[in-house]
């Protein structure tokens, strides 16, 4: 999904924020939709447990969904967003350019559990400038709304 919304690169960029977190770092878990979460929830459960034990850190793990995404982003030390199927790739971009104008790094569930299983190198390797990013953990712009 985030190919498809031109967003991948920055994605696979700001997956490496995951080895830098700290004790009591906060971390926003954003989905695009506001669907009834289930039990062993993605975004709930699963994420916050992939990170906790990838990073052996007592997180502070926020939730929001739909247009609940927050303005100010410069207390959170990671941001992992849906897919944003439910988003056009106008507001999914517009949310990537604010947690970067506010030096916070973003990516997405896809990226951030290919990461956190050890699937990511492999993932990207047929696509330069996301291998580019990852095997440099270099901090890619977001692209220009067009």
């Amino acid at each position: 999904m985030a190919r498809h919304k031109g967003l991948l690169t920055q994605a696979v960029a700001g997956v490496r924020a995951i080895d830098d977190l700290q004790d009591g770092d906060r971390i926003l878990i954003a989905e695009g939709c506001t669907h009834h979460r289930q039990c062993g929830d993605i975004g709930s459960v699963k994420l916050p447990n992939w990170l906790k034990k990838r990073t052996g850190k007592n997180l502070s793990i926020e939730l929001v969904s739909g247009r609940g995404y927050p303005e100010n982003l410069a207390d959170f030390a990671l941001v992992i967003h849906c897919g944003a199927c439910m988003l056009n790739s106008r507001e999914m971009l517009n949310r990537m350019q604010r947690a970067e104008a506010q030096g916070v790094p973003m990516t997405n569930y896809g990226t951030a559990i290919a990461y956190m299983k050890g699937i990511l190198p492999r993932s990207v390797t047929m696509l330069p400038d996301a291998l580019t990013a990852y095997t440099q953990g270099q901090q890619v712009p977001a692209p220009e709304r067009s």
